[in-house]
């Protein structure tokens, strides 16, 4: 029965603590500015509700993205500074695929064969993958994509990016603001490891280049007179 801390910060920022699939404990926030700050607090939280230490742990699984770059970065260095100091492996999983999980069991009952999941990537754009059921589970078929939202496969949509763009996509009832949290990710993550394949490194996935930009040097103040 593995015993999994979770997080993802690819939107607001959520962990999870998870045995077997299941959630013992679990911390989220729609903030989606501070997840450096609340991170560290967040995990000593919800091992403190799960009666656990982080040497208690099989592994941590912390989603990779797509998703902003300064979010992306302060989740993955989280979990791999706590899977140093505990000496546990991580393991990546794409947080798209958090939120088809859950999306998955809403097409399932409604005979939805194919879907996308869409998150907003901010500058008008949208990060997206396109899923299909197979044997009742969400497998992903293309992507992850970062495309303006009227480049997404016309197909019914699931998440916050659907929200944001009704115009340009079949956002379904009561997904609108839905976006990938720590224990989906878990749940993905628990079925990944028991079968053997679908964990990623630790890396994010950016898609795009960070918004960040490097100073020009400066030119040196010529001397009076010169």
């Amino acid at each position: 029965m593995p015993l999994l801390l979770t997080l993802d910060s690819s939107a607001a920022a959520s962990v999870a603590l998870l045995r077997d699939g299941e959630p013992l404990a679990a911390w989220s926030t729609a903030d989606t500015t501070s997840h450096a700050e609340v991170l560290a607090p967040a995990v000593r939280q919800v091992l403190a509700e799960g009666g656990v230490t982080g040497g208690d742990l099989d592994g941590i699984a912390a989603g990779v993205g797509p998703g902003p770059f300064t979010g992306l970065r302060a989740g993955l260095a989280t979990a791999e500074a706590l899977g140093f100091a505990w000496d546990v492996p991580v393991h990546g999983i794409r947080s798209l695929d958090a939120l088809a999980h859950r999306a998955g069991t809403d097409a399932f009952a409604h005979a939805v064969e194919e879907f996308v999941v869409v998150t907003d990537a901010r500058r008008r754009e949208v990060y997206w993958a396109h899923y299909s059921q197979v044997g009742g589970q969400p497998t992903l078929l293309h992507g992850p994509f970062v495309t303006p939202a009227a480049e997404v496969t016309p197909l019914p949509a699931y998440g916050a990016g659907a929200g944001l763009y009704p115009e340009a996509l079949q956002a379904v009832d009561g997904w609108e603001g839905a976006v990938p949290d720590a224990v989906s990710l878990g749940r993905v993550a628990e079925l990944a490891l028991r079968r053997g394949r679908g964990v990623l490194p630790p890396t994010p996935l950016y898609l795009r280049e960070s918004d960040a930009t490097v100073p020009a040097p400066r030119t040196p103040a010529r001397p009076a007179g010169a």
